[in-house]
């Protein structure tokens, strides 16, 4: 109990407003065994996942990093208790047909989304790549992480046209655990950062003053620990996944 006390306060530390939850599980999958293995998940999905007022599961596949070729899925919902009220029928089907043609990599983490560092303007559905960085944040250095991060998220909204969503890991995972995702509708979105992101830190000036981003993102920098931050790209996988909905 004194663990989970512990882990929970470490994670209202590092953030502002959590409006909804997310499970998040990593699947390694023989190469031979991949088409078999998204097969069986598409037809899980449809047969217990395919509405929008139901328990809602996405699956990615992660075509970069050290990780990549490997599948993750992730179920939403609005609370804990939310996750628990979902009948077996589903996992039962799962266990029997999908789990034999994976291996589960690294348990299942539990992430809360920090609305306050999020911004997305774009249709759900909409984007199918996510550049998705892993931080991992110093135990006392929360404020320093999370004033640029929700500053960022400011700057965003007011260039516009950006997906930006940031998750706090809850139970799981290490603590410190923070996921960044930018989505874009394709990979060109990745090659225009270039164009996309100095127009987003010319906002963060204009809204908090001119020496502001560098200073805080000096303190940003200084908030992570020297181990544990990695980048991947991810691809949703819309026929492995349940319907496309807002996050807030």
């Amino acid at each position: 109990m004194k663990k989970l006390i512990l882990l929970l306060v470490v994670v209202f530390t590092f953030s502002n407003t959590m409006a909804q939850m997310t499970w998040m599980t990593a699947y390694k999958v023989d190469p031979l065994k991949m088409k078999d293995a998204k097969s069986a998940i598409s037809n899980k999905t449809k047969k217990y996942n395919s509405k929008v007022d139901g328990e809602l599961i996405y699956t990615y596949e992660i075509v970069a990093g050290d990780r990549a070729n490997y599948l993750v899925r992730s179920g939403f919902a609005q609370s804990m208790a939310q996750f628990d009220s979902y009948g077996s029928q589903g996992l039962d089907y799962w266990m029997e047909n999908v789990a034999p043609l994976m291996n589960n990599v690294g348990g299942t983490e539990y992430f809360s989304h920090a609305s306050d560092a999020s911004f997305d303007d774009a249709e759900p559905g909409t984007n199918k790549i996510w550049k998705v960085l892993h931080y991992n944040v110093k135990r006392n250095s929360g404020p320093d992480f999370w004033k640029f991060r929700t500053r960022v998220a400011k700057a965003a909204e007011k260039v516009g046209d950006l997906s930006l969503h940031v998750w706090a890991g809850s139970l799981g995972g290490p603590n410190g655990h923070v996921m960044v995702g930018y989505g874009n509708p394709d990979m060109s979105g990745i090659d225009n950062e270039s164009e996309t992101w100095p127009k987003v830190i010319e906002a963060y000036k204009e809204i908090f003053g001119e020496d502001s981003f560098d200073i805080d993102q000096e303190a940003f920098n200084n908030s992570l620990e020297m181990w544990g931050n990695f980048s991947e790209v991810w691809r949703w996988l819309p026929d492995l996944s349940s319907p496309a909905v807002s996050v807030n």
